[in-house]
């Protein structure tokens, strides 16, 4: 069974990436994924996750800004943002996994690389996706 949270750290770095460079960085993407030598399961999830989400960026945008009161995802803290995003592409692209074990990884992983509040604001904000998800 494939260890995702390396793979949802990737994919949150690797849209960190995207954000700065553009689509341009796709074409770089590979070699981003296999920079730190991880195992082929997980940089072959985390490209998956990268190129959904970069693919489906305008419906995951518009479910987080349908429940972000107040907040437009360009203002976003750039990690919090993309810990959004590949945690929204999961819940729409993974039946399979549950929606709390999708927000619970996406809450730790912000625990790691966000500010103080970003574990509070990521939790906040997918589970208002999650219930708007039906």
């Amino acid at each position: 069974m494939i260890d995702r949270r390396p793979s949802r750290i990737l994919a949150m770095q690797a849209l960190c990436q995207l954000d700065v460079l553009g689509e341009e960085f796709l074409a770089q993407l590979d070699d981003f994924l296999s920079d730190e030598s991880p195992p082929a399961d997980v940089r072959k999830y985390a490209g998956e996750l990268v190129h959904e989400a970069w693919t489906r960026r305008e419906t995951i945008e518009s479910k987080l800004a349908a429940v972000a009161e107040h907040w437009v995802t360009g203002r976003m803290a750039m990690v919090d943002r993309n810990i959004l995003r590949a945690a929204v592409c999961e819940m729409m692209t993974q039946p399979q996994l549950s929606p709390a074990v999708v927000i619970n990884e996406a809450v730790e992983i912000a625990k790691s690389f966000g500010t103080a509040d970003s574990p509070a604001f990521i939790n906040g904000i997918l589970d208002a996706v999650r219930k708007s998800m039906g």
